[in-house]
């Protein structure tokens, strides 16, 4: 049930976002290859261990070449950049800022790509090789925002705090998202006026979440939305972390109704009649983590330009048909 005061929640963290200035620590990615500058190796680490590379021992400085011509993948024509902020309270995130190399001073279309519950940490070569610039972002506790924080200790992430709106993690996550957006639109390569948000499970979740809050999303796409209709997932036997609710509810029974009333600020459903951008949104036939019925529901609530992609004999995993309908939806809206 969405909670009667739903709004004006949310419109506190919106102060809380707009409140926040932050600032940026720009590094380069470790995998940039040092002999090459703008090359990356994506499937070997430089020094010890490497193996594949005849005549280099794990004692030995490499030869670049050896790397290159080994069973080494080399992403070229890209940029690759680590970005670090610091969020509300104080915790670290960021994420890979990627964009085309060119010899002209342009700005790109961007993209807030977020991370799943899986605290994946992608780059993305379709998009940025057809003219985007995207972050691909890691909140607190994923990779990037992991430091100091762990996302399953003392307790996993969906369940930390969530008998406490004020307190729950996921409050502290969606500013995470929020600030990340207000980090893109700052960066001299991105054009502040044609940003999209995407995501798989968690990640097509905070998409939907962000574009409903911040008006600076022009587009969206979500995967396989998690953290949708959490009414029907507690009702009925599901696969994945919903299940951390109910292990959280079997220990804590006296917590369950606090919680309940909670998850209600963030069920996408309750997110939907909010969305005014151009939507994607996509369904696994056999995904048991993330129910077609669930998904069906989400996208029905959703009152823009939407479209609604079902794949056969997809579960709870990445499809390829996304990532194309998804840029051909970005090039389209942006």
């Amino acid at each position: 049930m969405k909670p009667v005061d739903f709004d004006e929640y949310w419109s506190r963290v919106l102060g809380v976002v707009e409140r926040c200035a932050p600032v940026l620590r720009v590094t380069g990615w470790e995998l940039e290859d040092p002999a090459f500058e703008g090359e990356y190796i994506l499937d070997g680490s430089i020094g010890a261990g490497m193996g594949g590379s005849e005549g280099v021992t794990s004692d030995a400085v490499p030869n670049p070449f050896d790397l290159r011509w080994n069973s080494r993948t080399i992403a070229t024509g890209f940029t690759v950049k680590k970005i670090l902020f610091r969020s509300h309270d104080g915790q670290e995130v960021g994420g890979l800022l990627q964009y085309p190399k060119t010899g002209d001073v342009r700005r790109f279309p961007g993209i807030v790509h977020f991370t799943g519950y899986g605290g994946e940490l992608m780059i993305d070569p379709d998009f940025v090789s057809s003219g985007y610039a995207v972050l691909n972002f890691s909140h607190r506790g994923m990779l990037l925002g992991s430091g100091g924080f762990d996302r399953y200790n003392p307790v996993p992430l969906l369940v930390r705090d969530v008998e406490d709106r004020e307190r729950y993690v996921y409050r502290s996550i969606v500013i995470d998202c929020l600030l990340a957006l207000k980090v893109m639109a700052g960066f001299d390569v991105v054009d502040p006026g044609r940003i999209a948000v995407m995501g798989m499970s968690q990640g097509g979740a905070l998409a939907l979440m962000t574009s409903a809050l911040d008006g600076r999303v022009k587009a969206l796409s979500c995967e396989l939305p998690w953290l949708t209709d959490f009414e029907w997932q507690l009702a009925h036997v599901v696969e994945g972390p919903y299940n951390e609710l109910k292990e959280f509810f079997r220990r804590f029974p006296g917590k369950r109704e606090g919680a309940l009333a909670t998850l209600g600020y963030f069920d996408t459903l309750n997110f939907a009649d909010r969305v005014n951008r151009p939507a994607v949104v996509s369904l696994g036939l056999e995904d048991r983590v993330c129910s077609p019925e669930s998904v069906r529901k989400l996208f029905a609530k959703i009152g823009a330009a939407k479209v609604l992609l079902e794949v056969p004999g997809i579960g709870h995993e990445r499809s390829t048909i996304w990532r194309f309908v998804t840029q051909r939806w970005f090039d389209f809206y942006l």
